[in-house]
């Protein structure tokens, strides 16, 4: 047990980290930062009135053994972190919200509808999620759509919260009573008691990361810039997505066969279906496109939730025109990422000081002036882990587990993959001004897979 542990404000009350707060302050109406699943399931035409009830119930009885029941609160002047306080109950009428339609949804009313509703940012007021439910889908089925707060977790964090909100999860112990703050002035004392007790952690992290700095040098020639495109720019507050399915042993026999693993094909795939979007539309720089991506560091004593993740910024290749010489360009451009990420989580991993949410407020309303890049890319591309195994929410088979991702200040497209059963699920989400037809991209991305095997 660390520290902080074992200077709890109050039972049922969790700090933010300062990367979770990095979440929050880092949003805007262009840029709502949440993560989310468009979750397809198998319901029986007969079942389609009791689909929302049905999903009701399902939450009312799970979402306790999930951080989502709960609401945020500020630190009196900013002194200590923000917080999560546990509520006992939340209105699920209003967080669970079934879309209205005369009929059935089309596949394009449906993608249509995540990304108008994926642009609504969350009310930390209250539970940060909100769920919206299709009741019947064209194809069959229904649909529902979950998002929650990126402060809350990293996208593996919501992997585990979504299994706690399924059937291969019992029921949670309900709760009766909100959490309760502490009045500021006994607040005050409790964060100077935990400031004091962390002081030598302080330091030790401080110490690290001036060693991580200094070891950062020698990678400073190594990543490639970020190129400028015609599409460059603050990103707009409008929305397209597509979906993608893969199975995951077609992607897994080309990683076999090149000496691959499942994300170098994922992020050539990924530079194929760009190179060529770009060219098309005339806006291919003569240097690779850079991509903003992640991984976790996420360890046991980290616990489940909350974000743990290094940023990671591999190049595409998308300079180079065979498929096989920008698999090992890729190759490349991500071992040099992964050699410097020791270093960059000791940058990432600081314990909370004082006064350090109201300053870190204060900064970010500095860098967030004009819609400016925060971090380097031009895209984002994740490959997040995802359970091998069958799953079902209120007895209802899920079908696929699309990712909705999102897209961060002055970038144009998100690609995010999610492994479910068998197969890579993607959410391919764009700058609506900036992308006129997502579903080119996506049907490129599933061309390329075509290509490799090919060459195979």
């Amino acid at each position: 047990m660390n520290a902080a542990d074992s200077l709890q404000l109050a039972p049922g009350v969790r700090r933010l980290r300062p990367d979770d707060h990095f979440m929050i302050l880092s949003e805007t109406d262009a840029s709502p930062m949440h993560v989310g699943a468009l979750i397809l399931l198998d319901v029986p035409d007969d079942r389609w009135a009791d689909f929302a009830a049905a999903i009701r119930r399902q939450f009312a009885d799970r979402l306790p053994a999930t951080p989502l029941l709960a609401r945020l609160h500020q630190a009196p002047d900013g002194y200590d972190s923000d917080v999560w306080a546990d509520i006992a109950r939340a209105d699920l009428e209003t967080l669970v919200v079934v879309e209205s339609h005369d009929g059935a949804w089309s596949e394009a009313e449906l993608y249509a509808a995540v990304a108008r509703l994926n642009m609504r940012r969350l009310d930390l007021s209250g539970p940060p999620f909100a769920a919206h439910l299709f009741e019947r889908l064209a194809g069959g089925g229904s649909a529902l759509y979950l998002k929650m707060h990126h402060s809350v977790a990293d996208g593996i964090g919501f992997q585990t919260i979504l299994g706690l909100l399924s059937d291969a999860a019992p029921p949670a112990t309900a709760r009766f009573v909100d959490a309760r703050l502490p009045e500021p002035e006994k607040w005050r004392q409790r964060a100077e008691a935990r400031f004091a007790a962390e002081e030598g952690l302080r330091t030790e992290q401080s110490a690290r990361r001036k060693e991580a700095l200094a070891a950062l040098e020698s990678f400073k020639d190594e990543r490639a810039p970020t190129p400028q495109l015609k599409m460059s720019g603050p990103t707009s507050g409008e929305r397209r997505y597509a979906t993608i399915s893969l199975p995951l042993a077609r992607v897994k026999a080309v990683g076999k066969a090149q000496g691959a693993t499942v994300n170098d094909v994922f992020l050539t795939l990924a530079s194929a279906a760009l190179r060529k979007h770009l060219l098309a539309i005339g806006d291919l720089p003569d240097t690779p496109l850079v991509v903003n991506s992640a991984r976790s560091y996420r360890r046991d004593e980290h616990g489940p939730f909350g974000n743990r993740i290094v940023a990671l910024h591999p190049h595409l290749a998308t300079h180079l025109a065979d498929p096989i010489e920008r698999l090992r360009a890729i190759q490349a451009s991500m071992a040099a990422e992964m050699r410097r990420t020791g270093h960059d989580e000791a940058l990432l991993d600081a314990a909370e000081k004082p006064y350090g949410a109201r300053d870190r407020r204060a900064a970010f309303a500095e860098r967030m002036a004009g819609g400016k890049r925060l971090l380097p890319g031009n895209l984002t591309l994740s490959n997040v882990p995802g359970p091998a195994d069958a799953r079902s929410y209120a007895g209802f088979r899920q079908l696929h587990n699309y990712p909705v991702p999102i897209i961060g200040s002055g970038r144009f497209l998100n690609i995010t993959s999610r492994r479910s059963g068998g197969n890579l699920d993607m959410g391919v989400i764009a700058d609506a001004e900036k992308v006129a037809d997502v579903g080119r991209i996506a049907a490129l991305f599933v061309a390329a897979l075509d290509e490799l095997e090919g060459l195979s």
